[in-house]
């Protein structure tokens, strides 16, 4: 069998001297050493040297966006904005924070929530923050949100959480990343926040620790969200790797679409797939039976996903608390009920990537036949 998905994770020979390292200071969770070693690697190689104090880790991706929300101090039930095309966490946290999401349609080209879209939205609904999806880790583009914020004066928590080596970062958004073990750069699990300020990352930071201030007091409640030692000993070995880990992934790219291309495959992809690598694999079949495809791939041991199929608000657990900025969900839906996730990790092999592209043909030309 090919898996969908094997986490690319750092040999247990790379992790005994950040270990050993804990083991030394006696420090395992609440903000210790290597919490400090990791955040500010993060900021140097992932970021281009930004400040430091405008990062937090936190012990997932859904508590990164949780904590940013809460950070805006908005009041109960606040309207937020965000993708009908994303993971169950984007909606989640949303109501973690005591707030309303409102659902949008998506931009056909780059499967992401854009300024135009909301601005529409906007005249629905008194939108109150947006979160944006870097959906499958292409970034979202900071220079058309940068002008929005700047317009409107509406918060921006963009939800980059499978686009920690691909986002850059604008001062005016703030930015929620995921480090769970199924992201390009994952510690197993934790989540990153980067804030517009040391001062609004200060107070997420107190957030996630219970709300505790210096003096053991707490002013404001806030919630146990921290990332332990442990996970940041990980995330340093992997950091240790990662011109590895993304040329790796960058090779996988190129070998997946020269064969697509050798093939002459009628698939689409996301927009920007050509600059940046994604974190999934995923495209959409213009005239094909995708539930086909999936169990045919699935019969020749070729694992693949559909992914956010269905649309988030169509879960039963949403049904009733999400609001919609949208009649018909026209692009998001085309793109959620046509669209499939090949294999796509660094463990894949040459012949795995061959198999399953010559099978996927195979699939589709049989079908295009029996039409």
């Amino acid at each position: 069998m090919i898996s969908y998905l094997i986490p690319d994770m750092p040999s247990t020979e790379s992790l005994i001297p950040y270990l050993k390292e804990i083991e030394t200071n006696h420090w395992y969770s609440n903000f210790g050493p290597l919490y400090h070693s990791f955040r500010q690697r993060l900021a140097d190689e992932c970021f281009n040297g930004i400040n430091t104090n405008r990062l937090t880790l936190v012990s997932s991706g859904t508590s990164a966006i949780e904590l940013a929300l809460r950070s805006l101090k908005l009041p109960k039930g606040s309207k937020v904005l965000t993708s009908s095309f994303t993971f169950p966490a984007t909606v989640q946290a949303i109501l973690n924070a005591d707030l309303t999401p409102v659902v949008s349609d998506i931009n056909k080209d780059s499967w992401q929530l854009t300024p135009t879209i909301a601005k529409r939205c906007m005249q629905l609904h008194d939108i109150k923050a947006i979160v944006p999806v870097a959906v499958f880790g292409m970034p979202i583009s900071n220079t058309d949100w940068n002008e929005f914020y700047n317009t409107k004066k509406t918060p921006i928590i963009i939800d980059a959480a499978a686009a920690l080596l691909s986002q850059p970062i604008d001062d005016s958004l703030i930015y929620a990343f995921s480090l769970h073990a199924t992201k390009p750069l994952g510690t197993g699990e934790g989540g990153l926040i980067v804030s517009r300020t040391k001062e609004d990352a200060t107070s997420i930071k107190k957030a996630s620790n219970f709300g505790f201030e210096p003096n053991r007091s707490i002013l404001l409640s806030g919630t146990n969200a921290k990332i332990s030692e442990y996970h940041c000993a990980v995330g340093l070995a992997q950091l240790d790797r990662l011109t590895d880990i993304k040329e790796k992934r960058r090779n996988i790219l190129k070998s997946y679409t020269d064969l697509f291309l050798n093939e002459n495959l009628p698939i689409t992809f996301q927009e920007g797939v050509n600059q940046h690598v994604p974190a999934s694999l995923y495209f959409v079949l213009d005239q094909a039976n995708i539930g086909e495809v999936f169990e045919k791939l699935l019969e020749n041991n070729i694992e693949t996903r559909r992914l956010y199929w269905p649309l988030i608000q169509n879960f039963p657990a949403f049904r009733n608390n999400v609001l919609h900025a949208s009649i018909n969900f026209k692009n998001a839906q085309y793109i959620s009920s046509n669209g499939l996730a090949l294999p796509f990790y660094s463990l894949l092999s040459t012949n795995d990537i061959e198999q399953t592209v010559s099978t996927l043909a195979s699939v589709l030309f049989k079908q295009a036949v029996s039409k």
